[in-house]
């Protein structure tokens, strides 16, 4: 059940700064992205603080209410969401010539992890 809990936390540990991070100081995170926010629209702007505050914090509370709840759907969203991402980035560097960017493995590594999670703890809602 520990290695669940540590699985289960671990995403929310590396995604929750990024989240702060656009809510609080979304030039320099956006900078981190490859953005230069002053560049963009007002609603441009908007568009990115509230999508990705809410894609990092909301993942990150995922995590951390699947690890207190130790319940599997609570990894298994955010697992499903990150399925999406990958889908969403090989279709961005094939067809759209875009090239793999260089979170591709980090995002292939918190998908496993998300999955791992959910395994370890659906298993032990069911033993």
């Amino acid at each position: 059940m520990l290695l669940a809990r540590i699985i289960s936390i671990l995403p929310a540990i590396l995604l929750l700064p990024t989240g702060i991070g656009w809510l609080l100081n979304p030039v320099e995170t956006s900078a981190d992205f490859g953005f230069v926010f002053n560049e963009l629209s007002k609603h441009g702007q908007n568009t990115l603080i509230r999508d990705f505050t809410g894609f990092f914090l909301g993942i990150s509370s995922m995590c951390i209410i699947g690890a207190i709840r130790m319940k599997h759907v609570w990894l298994a969203a955010p697992a499903v969401i990150f399925l999406f991402v990958l889908i969403g980035h090989t279709i961005a560097a094939l067809i759209h010539d875009t090239g793999f960017t260089d979170v591709f493995i980090p995002e292939v590594f918190l998908f496993v992890i998300f999955s791992l999670g959910t395994y370890l703890i659906y298993r032990q809602e069911n033993i």
